[in-house]
């Protein structure tokens, strides 16, 4: 029988600790180990419970979550946090302050007064980052055969474009990833992040933080320039198409019944009838599912594929189902993949 992933709740709000245990307690999947009133009992209760993942308010007396994930990061526990986050200004910029110490994803907190018919809306999509990311506490890697080196191409034949598609723990890969991306001689980047309206563009701020490349979220009709970063949030359909000697992107608006993978779908099969082999795709650990077509099409075009090494069950179930149909170029640990997209682009490491 499969273990059950032990989780812990900290929120200083009962209405809260209440309705979030009782969505986590109806999961057979799941286990809660514990809630906690503020960090300070959250501290005490991680280190006797030892859970897998860990739900976390930010704002709380005594010690808010950015405190608690400091004091982890000094006791070196290893703990897996979700943030449990407002909409608001101040809460976005504090939540990707959180994945910069450490946290690992987020959610958006509906306010206490409407908790209740607001906790509805987010609680499936809560329910599964848990389970992806406390997937992991079990995960081995899988010994693969080596496939053929793919050398890096000519100028004559250089890359016009590189599409990353992110998923679940993705926003805190991309934040790592992308400072470490050069300009020059780098096309233009499309990076899709499913992602809730109000943190939009506190992503976008944080990866231009640091970035090498100029990233901006993404706009109908926009010419897709070299050395740019252009933010899709799934929002609305996009796709790639060509005006004069350029690369545009088209919107539309997207049928409220359609699931994920419709978006990153029709995007990679844009991609691939527009720039076919001058194009890579690159796809994170916690995406992929939905959109088996969209990677098929660019690899039946000769783009090169790249797929981010996962740490979790469920995301190894993604990437072997990718292995399988032999579409992955290469598999690379996280920390390994702006060295192998210079290697494709034939730019120094």
């Amino acid at each position: 029988m499969k273990d059950k992933i032990k989780v812990l709740i900290v929120d200083d709000a009962v209405v809260v600790r209440i309705l979030v245990g009782t969505a986590l307690a109806s999961d057979p999947e799941l286990e809660i180990v514990g809630k906690a009133q503020n960090g300070k009992v959250a501290l005490e209760m991680i280190a006797d419970t030892r859970p897998d993942v860990v739900v976390l308010d930010l704002e709380m007396p005594e010690m808010d979550g950015l405190e608690v994930l400091k004091a982890l990061k000094e006791k070196r526990l290893p703990t897996k946090v979700i943030m449990f986050s407002t909409y608001t200004t101040i809460g976005a910029e504090q939540t990707f302050e959180a994945l910069e110490l450490g946290a690992v994803d987020f959610i958006p907190k509906p306010s206490n007064a409407g908790f209740s018919k607001g906790f509805e809306e987010v609680k499936e999509d809560l329910l599964a980052k848990i389970k992806f990311i406390g997937s992991g506490r079990s995960f081995q890697p899988v010994e693969r055969p080596s496939r053929p080196v793919v050398m890096p191409r000519s100028r004559a034949t250089a890359y016009e474009l590189i599409v990353f598609e992110g998923g679940m723990g993705a926003p805190k890969t991309f934040m790592n990833m992308i400072p470490e991306i050069p300009r020059e001689g780098t096309p233009g980047i499309l990076i899709f992040q499913s992602m809730f309206a109000g943190f939009a563009e506190q992503f976008v701020r944080r990866l231009s933080k640091n970035a090498q490349i100029e990233v901006k979220a993404a706009q109908d009709t926009q010419i897709i320039q070299p050395g740019q970063g252009l933010v899709l949030f799934g929002d609305q359909y996009v796709s790639v198409k060509r005006a004069g000697g350029h690369l545009q992107l088209a919107f539309r608006h997207k049928d409220h019944d359609d699931k994920y993978g419709a978006v990153p779908r029709l995007l990679c099969e844009s991609v691939a009838q527009t720039c076919g082999n001058k194009a890579i795709g690159v796809i994170l650990a916690g995406a992929g599912e939905g959109n088996l077509d969209g990677i098929q099409a660019l690899k039946a075009q000769g783009a090169i594929i790249i797929t981010e090494e996962p740490s979790t069950i469920m995301g190894r179930k993604v990437l072997d189902q990718l292995l399988e149909k032999e579409l992955v170029d290469e598999s690379v640990p996280t920390h390994e993949i702006a060295a192998t997209l210079k290697k494709f682009l034939g730019l120094h490491p």
